[in-house]
């Protein structure tokens, strides 16, 4: 590689070898690797409690938005500095890395990353997530609009069966709705829990919502993915950068607020003046150990079988 097309950069005391700074992810705009590189930087004090101890899966997108991507779990070989996890199933073993400093996560960022995708269980507890999350996907005809009318429904329903709940922008089309709970659940308990959650939903607002797994199949409406809940499974982190145009950010907003803001609302030009503003609203998700005893046992969800 030409050593003209490298930066060496110091980060908290460790040493990174950027390569490319000036490339462009983002060919409307012009935003390039060094904006993403300063803007995850900004934004690393309120992003670091949410990525500490989480296992990362990385996707890359080398050549910008528009290119070919590509997802990546396996870092066998990373600097030092960068704490990695060796997981075995069945005959393969997987080496995660974890962004437990902000070197790591601009590490990641070299290697061609925008987003942020980190699993909702913490290291070393890898069975037991620590929040639930309710992923919100309006296919078209239906809009970002429906996806806020399921997910307020979505509000009632957790108020009534007493959980709180925290919800954020995807930086997408949709929405995520945050369940923070105490981590002695099972993953199977959290997924049938959502899955009982949306059938509720869906027979209340048969027009508006699906559960349909087949894309073919969903009519339209608003889809619940309660497999999102899985081991293993990751979703854009609050604050993530999205590789989409304009560059917006998944961004955590109050419930008054849902219906007065947009996929775009946030953007990687907006997004840092927005949380110095409001603060971390997800803040709440990194120690409100709620118990879901009371909930499985109305909704009749027993170690992830319903009765």
């Amino acid at each position: 590689m030409d050593a003209k097309n490298q930066t060496m950069v110091s980060v908290e005391g460790h040493t990174l070898l950027i390569s490319n700074i000036d490339k462009v992810f983002w060919p409307q705009h012009g935003y390039t690797k060094a904006d993403i590189l300063q803007y995850y930087t900004s934004v690393w004090p309120y992003l670091a409690p949410h990525l500490h101890n989480r296992l990362l899966s990385l996707v890359r997108y080398p050549h910008g938005i528009n290119g070919h991507y590509f997802y990546q779990k396996n870092f066998p070989d990373a600097p030092f500095w960068v704490e990695r996890v060796p997981l075995r199933a069945e005959n393969r073993v997987t080496v995660y890395c974890m962004a437990n400093n902000l070197a790591t996560l601009l590490w990641s960022v070299n290697l061609g990353c925008i987003e942020v995708h980190p699993w909702l269980s913490r290291f070393p507890h890898l069975e037991n997530p620590t929040y639930i999350i309710i992923d919100l996907d309006p296919m078209e005809p239906a809009t970002f609009s429906d996806a806020v009318e399921v997910a307020l429904a979505i509000k009632i329903l957790l108020d009534q069966i007493n959980l709180r709940s925290f919800p954020k922008i995807s930086g997408a089309t949709g929405l995520h709705i945050y369940i923070p709970i105490a981590p002695i659940y099972t993953f199977k308990q959290t997924s049938q829990l959502v899955e009982s959650l949306g059938d509720i939903i869906i027979r209340t607002m048969p027009d508006k919502a699906t559960n349909q797994r087949a894309i073919k199949d969903r009519g339209g409406r608003v889809y619940i993915d309660h497999l999102q809940n899985l081991k293993g499974k990751t979703i854009a982190a609050v604050y993530s950068l999205r590789p989409f145009p304009e560059a917006p950010v998944s961004m955590p907003v109050r419930w008054e607020e849902l219906r007065h803001v947009s996929p775009g609302s946030f953007t990687i030009k907006n997004a840092l003046d927005r949380i110095k503003k409001e603060g971390d609203l997800f803040a709440p998700l990194l120690n409100l150990d709620q118990s879901l005893d009371d909930a499985l046992r109305l909704l009749g969800v027993t170690d992830g079988r319903r009765h």
